[in-house]
């Protein structure tokens, strides 16, 4: 029996993966407890993939002890702080120059880049509190506390509801950064595919072919959303700048400024709290997102995670890279390949098989209507 059988077996359990009935849970559990700031770090581990990124370099010894810890991490709570990326810092500092220049710009200046139809491509400039992440989770609380501005790759297609990159002809060298680091985060996520697939053979005990998840996200491109959380004193204890959720895609690359970030994690104890992700400079903070957790049969866990209003005299900077597109992807025809959940032999799938443009349209037909991203 091929590997691809034996991860379709057991048709009649699967169901609709549903992100607000599980992230609302996780949201009603983590706030009856204590506080984030009562709770230690989160305990992310560090890991170095340098022998992936520099191949000829490595053994596989190395290699292996990569896979082991990417392996444990997605199986606790699905974040790690990855280094050894290669990602030049020059390029990373490039970036946050012009993203810091941009944001501190007049608002007439940055209504410049707006996209007429941001909702429909996101790309674009997005003002202060137009977002809510909230909403989209049928949840009363405050709209995003941050500024956007989102982007995808330069080459796009015309014709295709992709929509067209903006850029601030007010700062010259903006374009180039973006798209220099942008350029970074796609080489970074073809290595993290390769790294998830092995750590998935070895979870599920499934020949995984070389390749096998970069197959299932293509022709598809990644969307790249700057966040502009401003400097905030003595913040609200009830107001959070980024409600509770989780990602839509296979993962998500972060860079960040300052912290913010929290997962929603359980205690020795069994109870759900939130805890902050440390900020370690020089690397980037990985975490699992949902499609990766559905196609593991769950043994890969996509963490609930918010940005917490944390008192500051500077702002946040935050850059995630998301592996998959925010649209329903109708132009893709390979987007109809739906992936079954990958099981161990003689496991039963837990959820429907899954098409990446089932699952992200219906996420968007959901999502869009409330105004967020």
């Amino acid at each position: 029996m091929s590997h691809q059988s034996n991860m379709a077996s057991g048709h009649g359990a699967e169901e609709v993966y549903d992100q607000k009935q599980k992230v609302n849970a996780a949201v009603a559990e983590a706030d009856v407890g204590p506080p984030s700031s009562s709770s230690p770090p989160a305990a992310v581990p560090d890991i170095d993939i340098s022998c992936f990124v520099f191949p000829e370099k490595a053994s596989e010894k190395d290699r292996e002890k990569v896979i082991c810890q990417v392996l444990a991490a997605c199986t606790d709570f699905g974040f790690m702080n990855v280094v050894g990326h290669g990602v030049p810092q020059p390029i990373i500092g490039g970036l946050l120059a012009a993203l810091s220049e941009f944001f501190k710009s007049p608002v007439e200046q940055k209504d410049t880049c707006m996209s007429s139809s941001q909702q429909l491509t996101n790309r674009g400039y997005i003002h202060y509190k137009v977002e809510s992440v909230n909403a989209f989770f049928d949840r009363h609380g405050p709209r995003d506390l941050r500024e956007s501005f989102s982007f995808g790759p330069a080459d796009h297609q015309n014709g295709r509801p992709y929509g067209t990159n903006t850029y601030p002809d007010f700062i010259p060298n903006f374009r180039p950064c973006i798209d220099a680091y942008y350029a970074e985060m796609e080489r970074l996520e073809k290595v993290m595919l390769e790294i998830f697939t092995l750590a998935l053979a070895r979870a599920s005990r499934q020949p995984l072919g070389p390749g096998y998840l970069q197959q299932q996200i293509q022709p598809n491109r990644g969307l790249m959303k700057a966040g502009w959380y401003p400097a905030c004193e003595e913040p609200s204890a009830e107001d959070v700048h980024l409600g509770a959720h989780s990602d839509w895609g296979p993962f998500t690359i972060l860079l960040t400024t300052a912290p913010g970030l929290e997962v929603c994690v359980k205690s020795e104890e069994g109870v759900a709290q939130w805890r902050s992700v440390p900020v370690i400079p020089g690397a980037f903070t990985i975490n699992v997102a949902d499609q990766l957790a559905c196609w593991s049969n769950d043994r890969f866990v996509s963490c609930v995670h918010r940005v917490a209003h944390i008192a500051s005299n500077e702002p946040r900077i935050s850059v995630p890279y998301f592996s998959t597109q925010i649209l329903p992807l109708d132009f893709v025809e390979t987007a109809d390949k739906k992936v079954v959940c990958i099981c161990a032999p003689g496991e039963r799938p837990k959820y429907e098989p899954l098409s990446v443009r089932g699952y992200l349209k219906r996420n968007w037909e959901m999502y869009s209507p409330k105004g967020g991203g």
